[in-house]
């Protein structure tokens, strides 16, 4: 696990809360947010899984899909239930009611929504799910997408990497100019349908592998990855202020794919003072239990709307209970069934059995 990208998972979510609460809406946090969470999710998958797919094989490809449904399944099942109550609210209690229910909440758990270019559909129930639907076609094609980037050589050829994707982010970047909310199927077609978003997750997962194959033995001089780390911030803060003139479509298209690739490549070495204090504990803590935080804050935001009391409070309020909520969800919920999923339900008594009481295990898992 690279516990600076860990933290930097939390900040991310972070940046997400604040956008949905308003505090900074001028700002595209938001968007920043999500782009950070596709980049990252292709660079450390690729980072773990580098070896894995060099060649297709049916049962390596097979514990992936375990590992990553494992991951993010149960989580997504138990925030559609906990959003249940609140999209009842606009369902049109005449007609067909409980078929389209059904038939919305069947979408919504298949995580397909994003296919369906309808706001309503696939920003239906938990909002913030429609990442998920996106991040399920990233897991299904990424070890295609390894073995196809491995059978290119693009882990050995950095420049031929670079300039293929250069070329594709500036044709994403056109396409999306001059994008406004009034074209709809254009937003869907563009900041939402699964195709347009592998791009964001294809470059992590080709940054990863040039990372793994060209710098992963790099000696690391402190005073210089601090600067480098300083800059990568500075840079997205520079960026950030500016997106404010920038067109909306391009903001939430690809704009901020270059300057995480580079603060992702940078932190990923470990090597200065900022990744120190990024390995703190409680910030690599934050950063675990971001997923369920992300997943999460939306519906308490929405559920706190009901009370009338100040934005500073709800704001307040939302955030802790976010936190509280996360952390439980965590602890008793998230990791638990991850490990049964993955491992099978008997997996966590077999090793109970086998190991010492003074010897508690370990086990390492996918960031």
């Amino acid at each position: 696990m690279i516990n600076s990208l860990t933290s930097f998972r939390f900040f991310a979510a972070l940046m997400v809360f604040l956008y949905h609460i308003g505090v900074t809406a001028q700002l595209e946090l938001g968007t920043a947010g999500v782009q950070f969470f596709f980049v990252l999710s292709g660079f450390i998958l690729a980072y773990n899984y580098h070896s894995k797919f060099t060649e297709l094989e049916g049962v390596r490809i097979k514990k992936f899909y375990i590992a990553r449904f494992a991951k993010i399944y149960p989580v997504h099942v138990l925030t559609f239930l906990i959003s249940l109550p609140l999209a009842l609210l606009y369902f049109n209690p005449q007609g067909l009611y409980f078929i389209k229910l059904a038939y919305m909440s069947s979408i919504n758990l298949l995580l397909i929504q994003s296919f369906f270019p309808n706001q309503a559909t696939y920003f239906n129930f938990n909002g913030v799910s429609w990442t998920l639907s996106v991040e399920a076609i990233f897991y299904l094609t990424f070890p295609f997408l390894v073995w196809i980037f491995t059978k290119l050589r693009m882990n050995k050829n950095v420049f031929r990497a670079f300039f293929l994707f250069l070329a594709i982010w500036i044709a994403l970047l056109l396409l999306n100019a001059k994008l406004t909310e009034d074209n709809s199927f254009y937003v869907w077609l563009l900041h939402i349908f699964p195709v347009a978003r592998l791009f964001e997750f294809a470059c992590g997962a080709v940054l990863g592998l040039i990372f793994v194959e060209k710098f992963s033995g790099v000696n690391q001089v402190k005073s210089k990855f601090t600067v480098l780390e300083l800059l990568s911030v500075g840079l997205f803060i520079v960026l950030l202020v500016v997106s404010r003139g920038v067109d909306v479509g391009i903001v939430r298209g690809v704009y901020f794919v270059p300057i995480w690739c580079l603060l992702i490549f940078v932190y990923a070495f470990q090597g200065g003072l900022i990744s120190k204090v990024l390995s703190n504990k409680t910030l690599v803590y934050l950063g675990e239990i971001s997923f369920s935080f992300y997943m999460v804050h939306q519906l308490v935001i929405r559920y706190m709307d009901f009370l009338t009391i100040p934005v500073i409070y709800k704001s307040s309020i939302s955030f802790i209970l976010s936190i509280l909520l996360s952390s439980l969800i965590f602890k008793f919920y998230e990791e638990p069934l991850r490990k049964k999923l993955r491992y099978g339900f008997n997996h966590s008594n077999k090793q109970k059995s086998m190991q010492l009481p003074s010897s508690p295990s370990i086990e390492s898992r996918l960031s």
